[in-house]
């Protein structure tokens, strides 16, 4: 019997699938991080966002569209296993004997929304989308820190007061984001008791979502014992799951992995659950996952809002200055540490407060904000990742050779 192939027609366009996207993103951004590596004061990150950008909106516009939407499943995936690796930061014994650390953050967040709202009014911003611009800025890229302090090998004071400030940072500006939302929404079309049902059920959903996937995880982790393959398998996994059922229940990812994060490290009294490095694994998925940043951020945002992201940048940047060294002496902190702090924290969390998550709920609100809010990530995205390795290898703790 002859063999007879499938009619293929040249003419047609590209079809992409999950693994041509997952494997291209992959190559592009090992080579923008490759060459980047080359300049020792910028971290490899800025390199695959700098390509995301090339292919993106700013650039060849490849990816777009049905492309960029596939490759935001596997930037997920990254940020939900970053967020959990940081979320294990914030142990409540610790915070316990460092409470002026959790009230330099909640004063760094209330300073921050009341600084960008109140700079984006007065160049003539409406209250309403100024208010939630102030929420949205609040929130500190978790997967820039956590890539830096891997990259440099970053270990000690200055290091895990960072990532925990992060961690606490991000919920504080979730938490912050479903309460303001029903107020500064300008979806009149949509009914109050919706906005609040649609907030109550997100950030209730999360927490429950959370404990239920922490309850089903810990009987499997003392069954399987504390064997690091076994686990690492077990965490993976249950992750993927969780980020599965998030997206099913229409639930904001990040929160529910930050409440999975911080209940299995503060409940988990026998140790059950080992402390994992995710190493090759995370690296893949980060790749696609700052690709995809660098993809939606567009020149064109930048320009028409120049004033206004200068406002959010300076706005964002004197609110963590201020609260950092306003409890430096009462946290035990040098001036020093006080403003590497600052630096450190200053790129702001687009995946993690990504307006996708609202869209749902409020549709003109999130149209409204979103060219604003992406031009201070052009500036936040591209140049906070180098401030936070400037900031981690000047305190002393970053010294180690970064990987390449």
């Amino acid at each position: 019997m002859p063999l007879t192939l499938p009619p293929v027609n040249l003419l047609q366009p590209l079809q992409w699938n999950a693994l041509l996207v997952f494997g291209s993103l992959l190559l592009a951004g090992l080579i923008g991080g490759y060459l980047v590596a080359k300049i020792s004061w910028i971290p490899r990150i800025t390199g695959y966002l700098l390509v995301g950008f090339l292919l993106g909106t700013g650039g060849a516009q490849i990816l777009s569209g049905e492309v960029l939407a596939l490759s935001r499943i596997f930037a997920d995936i990254a940020l939900a296993l970053v967020v959990y690796q940081l979320g294990r930061y914030v142990d409540v014994k610790w915070l316990r004997h460092e409470r002026w650390l959790l009230v330099t953050v909640v004063a760094g967040a209330a300073l921050c929304f009341g600084f960008v709202w109140a700079g984006l009014e007065w160049l003539g911003v409406a209250r309403p989308l100024a208010m939630l611009a102030g929420v949205l800025t609040i929130g500190t890229a978790p997967a820039v820190i956590m890539v830096v302090i891997r990259d440099l090998g970053a270990e000690g004071h200055v290091t895990r007061r960072l990532a925990a400030m992060t961690a606490l940072n991000n919920l504080l500006a979730l938490l912050a984001a479903y309460i303001v939302l029903p107020i500064a929404s300008t979806d009149s079309t949509v009914p109050i008791e919706n906005l609040l049902s649609g907030t109550l059920y997100s950030l209730c959903g999360s927490f429950f979502l959370a404990y239920v996937t922490y309850r089903l995880m810990m009987p499997l982790a003392r069954l399987l014992g504390r064997e690091r393959s076994r686990q690492f398998v077990l965490v993976i996994a249950v992750i993927t799951l969780t980020i599965g059922a998030a997206h099913a229940f229409r639930l904001p990812v990040l929160l529910t992995m930050l409440f999975f994060a911080v209940l299995s490290k503060n409940l988990d009294l026998q140790y059950d659950v080992m402390e994992l490095e995710f190493g090759v694994a995370t690296e893949l998925f980060v790749v696609v996952l700052f690709v995809t940043i660098g993809a939606s951020i567009s020149p064109s945002d930048f320009a028409r809002f120049g004033p206004m992201v200068a406002v959010v940048v300076g706005g964002r940047l004197l609110a963590l200055a201020v609260s950092a060294f306003a409890f430096a002496r009462p946290a035990r902190m040098k001036w020093k540490q006080a403003g590497l702090l600052s630096l450190g924290m200053l790129p702001m969390a687009e995946a993690g407060l990504s307006l996708l998550q609202v869209t749902a709920y409020y549709p003109q609100t999130a149209a409204a904000v979103a060219p604003l809010f992406a031009g201070s990530l052009i500036v936040l995205e591209l140049l906070g990742p180098i401030a936070t390795q400037f900031a981690l290898i000047k305190s002393g703790e970053g010294g180690h050779e970064r990987l390449s």
